[in-house]
């Protein structure tokens, strides 16, 4: 069963303080009324309306002015994040909104809630990752996630690749064995040299 029911504080990022909105009956009963965010849509709720406006936009300004700090702090901020991942960069498991969180909380030295962080679902595979963090409606800055595997890759290895590297290893290791034998005839032929000459 679904009713209307007047919102007494921002619920992001779909609602706010003020508006009256339709919604299910479980959200009202469960989440929204018990936590004080919502009321029945009554006629006495209803003459509350512009208040509860006023009261939100002077909340919603008070928090955008102590949150401008953190979010410049988070804007463009590039975190690490550890994963082992098998062929192709797959992840085993995933990188959660909660294990950036923590991430960030340490990097900026303050609570960031794992709810703030923005992902569509967790990440799964190796590589460079942007990532809003919406600390308010009118603060949503973008940080850098960069997933590694345990060496320090944050690229899927392509099959073959390893077997280049190590031709490469080899070449090098052919290309100095023939210029110490280089080496060693040209020594050769100087004392031979000098033994003529003696």
């Amino acid at each position: 069963m679904r009713f209307q029911v007047v919102f007494l504080a921002d619920v992001p990022p779909k609602y706010m303080a003020g508006e009256i909105r339709t919604v299910s009956g479980g959200f009202a009963r469960n989440y929204l009324i018990p936590q004080g965010l919502a009321a029945p849509a009554t006629s006495e709720q209803m003459k509350r309306i512009e208040k509860i406006k006023k009261i939100a936009e002077a909340k919603r300004s008070k928090d955008a002015s102590d949150l401008k700090g953190v979010s410049d702090k988070l804007e463009g901020l590039s975190i690490t994040l550890k994963g082992r991942a098998g062929e192709g960069g797959h992840l085993y498991g995933s990188i959660t909104n909660m294990a950036i969180a923590e991430a960030l909380t340490e990097a900026v030295g303050q609570d960031i809630d794992r709810r703030t962080i923005t992902l569509t679902e967790p990440i799964r595979d190796l590589g460079t990752f942007e990532v809003p963090v919406r600390l308010h409606m009118d603060l949503i800055p973008t940080v850098t996630v960069v997933v590694e595997d345990a060496a320090g890759r944050y690229f899927a290895v392509a099959p073959g690749d390893e077997d280049a590297e190590d031709d490469e290893d080899n070449d090098e290791a052919i290309d100095g064995e023939e210029a110490e034998a280089d080496d060693d005839a040209d020594d050769e032929e100087e004392e031979d040299e000098d033994e003529e000459k003696a």
